[in-house]
């Protein structure tokens, strides 16, 4: 018996959960085991070598049909298992987008584990899938009358950056060298798995000759004395773009952003973009955006940062563009007026420029504080747990926090959430293909 809570076994309802791809670490196969030891049936499916390597034993099944196979073989399994809960990491993930059909169809409860909007120490654990697919509510009325404690941001858990490397490195390398052993399986890469694991050794060696050159440009963006808009970049093959951004982004993102800067922005206003952190490099992003600010005619107003102190810009910036990075979130909480153009939980009025972007160069307004401070507390009571991926402690923690609610009565806050995910419809707007399987859409 655990010693978590022991005595909770005697009144709890047992479920039977079905673990799917999980995120490069054992904290899957902590948090399956835990629930196990709670009483719990627990099994786990894997895909590939990388799943294998941080769960493997008696509690896992490994998939080696084609992906075509893969939504039959699961109903097969969730019917033997009598399964109550589906969980899985990345919510657009093919094979996880099948699993959403397939817990729709049976009535099972389908969370999705993914990194926290607040960072660093959180974790979203939500029904069905993110972004687009999340059915947090964005009315902001919903916000302004809920009664929700404050929280404590400050982070109570270090996250790691050798074990993270390393868990990454052996996933990703293991598949691509060791994928003759699952030839069925499709990881669904937006690159080659070889290539860009490759692409990092370049690329960190250019970030750390480009660090000194950025913050020079911070230094003197400081100094300037019309606006400075930032536009944060997303990793290209981020599901989060590739699923709830208009087709064709990022290139069509910075190419809107640039043709609209040059019309409507001041003539004394600069644009920076600031690659992503993690950014491989295989886009080339400081060499492709100022060709393309060249054939806009502001090659003079723009900048690319690759690093740069973050924190002071934003308290430098008049406003903040964004696709639907957490970035936007990030800006939001430093009063700065931010416009999302992909699909994103915090796009809400009163939060976000809610004009077309033409306006937003002139017209940018700061959030609400009232409603940004109930819709942080909101997001945190409502689908993260605290703790982390990596780390000793970090993960202690998610598995607890996580077991906590998994064992609720209510997964879903209630009050917080629409049966139906409330982004469709502005999805489709944006030219984005929905992929719904749930309660019936609204006509459109």
């Amino acid at each position: 018996m655990s010693s978590m809570e022991p005595d909770h076994l005697a009144t709890q309802t047992l479920r039977s959960f079905v673990f799917l791809q999980g995120p490069t670490s054992g904290v899957f196969r902590d948090l399956g085991r835990a629930l196990a030891a709670r009483g719990h049936r627990v099994v786990k499916v894997n895909l590939c070598v990388g799943d294998w390597l941080f769960w493997h034993g008696s509690d896992t099944r490994f998939f080696r049909g084609t992906i075509a196979e893969w939504e039959g073989w699961l109903e097969d399994l969730v019917q033997r298992q009598e399964a109550t809960d589906i969980i899985y990491f990345a919510d657009r993930f093919p094979y996880h987008k099948a699993a959403q059909r397939v817990a729709h169809a049976a009535g099972l409860r389908c969370i999705s584990m993914e990194y926290g909007y607040l960072r660093p120490d959180w974790i979203i654990l939500e029904s069905g899938g993110q972004s687009t697919y999340s059915h947090l509510s964005n009315d902001p009325e919903t916000y302004r009358n809920l009664t929700l404690p404050a929280i404590d941001e400050r982070p109570q858990h270090g996250i790691p950056a050798l074990p993270e490397a390393i868990c990454e490195t052996a996933f990703h390398l293991s598949n691509a060298l060791l994928g003759w052993l699952t030839p069925r399986y499709q990881p669904n890469r937006y690159y080659p798995e070889l290539t860009e694991f490759l692409s990092y050794v370049p690329r960190l060696v250019r970030r750390s000759l480009n660090a000194t050159k950025a913050e020079q440009c911070v230094a003197a963006l400081m100094n300037m004395e019309g606006p400075v808009f930032l536009a944060p970049l997303q990793m290209q093959n981020d599901y989060q773009l590739r699923d709830n951004a208009p087709p064709g982004f990022q290139t069509g993102f910075i190419q809107k952003v640039l043709a609209s800067f040059a019309q409507h922005a001041a003539p004394d206003a600069q644009l920076v973009f600031k690659l992503h952190p993690m950014d491989n490099g295989l886009e080339r992003w400081e060499r492709r955006i100022p060709a393309m600010a060249r054939s806009a005619g502001v090659a003079e107003r723009v900048h690319v940062l690759d690093g740069g102190d973050l924190t002071a810009l934003f308290a430098r910036a008049t406003g903040c563009v964004v696709i639907n990075s957490t970035m936007g979130l990030r800006a939001l909480r430093a009063h700065v007026p931010t416009i999302a153009l992909g699909v994103a939980v915090y796009d809400i009025d009163g939060l976000t420029h809610q004009g077309p972007l033409a306006t937003f160069w002139t017209d940018a307004r700061s959030p609400d504080a009232h409603l940004l401070s109930a819709f942080v507390r909101a997001l945190a009571h409502g689908i993260h747990v605290r703790g982390a991926v990596y780390g000793a402690s970090g993960r202690a923690a998610f598995v607890a926090n996580a077991i906590r609610r998994l064992e609720g009565a209510e997964f879903v806050f209630p009050g917080l959430s629409a049966d139906i995910p409330p982004r469709l419809e502005h999805a489709r707007r944006l030219g984005i293909k929905v992929d719904w399987h749930g309660t019936p859409e609204p006509s459109a």
